[in-house]
């Protein structure tokens, strides 16, 4: 294989001709790569592997190179052979760990970076990725102590300032996470690359809001805006929706197409009026999560109901239970697309119908489990002998902080005269419960088969999760434990939810507390009427 070598190889300061050698080359390279010409770096590098395939610097430089362009996966290939030449060599298992963060393979990440950080100690950027890699598997404690050295060694570190408020904040320890973040745009240079300043202010402001100083968080947001605007709106619409301010907060909440995590935008979607639905074939596509899809799905029907011919999209779990809506056709996404006129993303719908706190479209259920999967979790469960009683602690979207540890969960499990059902189908084997407790998740086979077997207890009892907006939108009783920063869709200060009328709200008084939440939750059973 031969490459087409640029006339810059091989040439010195001076501009005389090297010649096309490996160590002439890799000089090259170097040069080129101190004045930010990267395409020039790789084709020497490449030039260099092309005759020496094992050469260090080549392989290290080209890993490297591939790392800035977030190439990762060729990243990867090039630094482990690099590292498996020189396994003393503390830079390669730097930038190894660097690109194996970048891969989120946390355990490798941190194994590669504490290699280069035995080989140079005093390796700071070493220092702060280990810490990044640790908070990647959530090892939030061990990622403070090293944002912490980092910090003693340079205390206007902004990038130490910034991790460790992040971190401080996945522990919930608010105050601490608002004074990191505060340092961090305290020591910011003014030319500090504007989407860290937006990350900046996007994570304080998650941490006013828990804090509960929500017009702070919403200023935070404000300033946020001049750096990224669409983040900044979108983190200002989960503040003002959490708030009730609906009207503000459904246009704002156009913004999340600007999150670099949030579904890709269509360019053909829009959000529409409802005063021309009328007569014109409208596809709802489908965004975020199966509680998200569940929870605004009760928008379908009524689009449908103002004269409009809907095909709501919807993933492949879900839809056994979507084709329940009332005069909705439903497909899965990656099917041929019908003919539409509209294409509009289900969770606009409510700025499309101008929904208020006072106003939203509340009637269940507008779910219902297939007739035949009914019938058949009838028989599977048999005749009832005592209350039966499905329980969520787990979300397969895990967000840690709304997930229940098992063993908090021990007061009402123990708790006698109750069959218990566990409605999770996918479950890590640290959060299996060792008590007597149906487990179904060998024939919950999709979101129907859930539905069904809802229909057929009395009560559930849920973190928020799916299963939650699922029992909801059922009409089944629902009682939801919350973390005491809820999501916006909970409000705040309430028991009830008027997204839900047969639910009951069960909030944490502090961060963490779950303890409390279990025993208000077991004390209701005490009273619980069943049918």
């Amino acid at each position: 294989m031969s490459f087409g070598y640029s006339h810059r190889f091989g040439i010195d300061a001076a501009g005389r001709p090297l010649g096309f050698s490996p160590a002439a080359l890799m000089a090259a390279a170097a040069r080129a790569y101190r004045t930010r010409d990267h395409a020039e770096a790789e084709r020497c590098c490449l030039a260099v592997l092309e005759q020496v395939p094992a050469h260090f610097d080549a392989l290290h430089l080209q890993g490297v190179l591939c790392l800035d362009r977030a190439r990762l996966a060729e990243a990867l290939g090039l630094l482990t052979r690099a590292a498996a030449l020189r396994p003393d060599d503390a830079q390669v298992h730097y930038h190894l760990g660097t690109t194996l963060l970048g891969l989120k393979r946390w355990g490798e990440a941190e194994a590669a970076l504490r290699r280069a950080l035995d080989l140079r100690p005093d390796h700071a950027s070493a220092l702060v990725n280990l810490g990044n890699a640790l908070a990647g598997s959530l090892q939030h404690a061990a990622a403070i102590d090293c944002h912490r050295r980092v910090l003693a060694a340079d205390p206007g570190n902004v990038t130490a300032h910034f991790n460790l408020g992040r971190s401080l904040l996945a522990l919930e320890r608010l105050d601490d996470s608002v004074t990191s973040f505060r340092a961090a745009l305290a020591h910011a240079p003014p030319d500090l690359d504007s989407d860290r300043f937006a990350d900046i202010y996007a994570n304080l402001g998650q941490a006013l809001v828990a804090l509960g100083r929500h017009e702070d968080a919403i200023e935070a947001c404000h300033r946020g805006a001049q750096y990224r605007p669409q983040v900044a709106a979108w983190n200002e619409s989960l503040v003002l929706l959490l708030l009730g301010r609906f009207d503000e907060g459904w246009r704002n909440y156009e913004g999340r197409w600007g999150i670099a995590d949030h579904d890709a935008p269509r360019p053909d979607a829009r959000v529409p009026q409802l005063a021309e639905v009328a007569g014109k074939r409208v596809l709802l596509i489908p965004e975020q999560g199966h509680g998200d899809m569940i929870q605004f799905a009760r928008y379908a029907p009524l689009l449908a109901a103002s004269g409009a011919q809907v095909t709501l999209q919807t993933y492949p779990e879900l839809r056994a239970l979507m084709a329940t809506l009332d005069g909705v056709d439903v497909m899965v996404r990656g099917e041929p697309e019908p003919p539409a006129d509209i294409v509009t993303p289900l969770l606009s719908l409510p700025l499309a119908f101008a929904t208020r706190v006072d106003s939203i479209p509340a009637a269940v259920p507008y779910l219902r489990p297939p007739a035949d999967r009914l019938d058949a979790w009838r028989r599977r469960l048999g005749p009832r002998a005592r209350p039966r009683i499905g329980l969520a602690w787990w979300g397969s979207q895990h967000i840690p902080k709304r997930s229940l540890p098992p063993d908090a969960l021990a007061p009402l499990l123990a708790m006698p005269g109750i069959e218990w059902h566990a409605l999770q189908k996918d479950l890590p084997p640290a959060q299996l419960l060792p008590v007597p407790l149906a487990d179904h998740r060998a024939v919950l086979r999709d979101f129907a088969d859930t539905a069904a077997l809802i229909a057929a207890l009395d009560l559930v009892i849920s973190i928020d999760t799916s299963v939650a907006h699922l029992a909801g939108a059922m009409g089944r009783p629902v009682w939801i434990m919350l973390p005491h920063s809820a999501d916006w869709r909970w409000l705040l200060d309430r028991d009830d939810s008027p997204w839900y009328p047969t639910a009951r709200l069960f909030r944490q008084a502090r961060p963490g507390d779950w303890e409390s939440v279990v025993a208000a939750v077991a004390r209701a059973l005490e009273s619980f009427a069943f049918a």
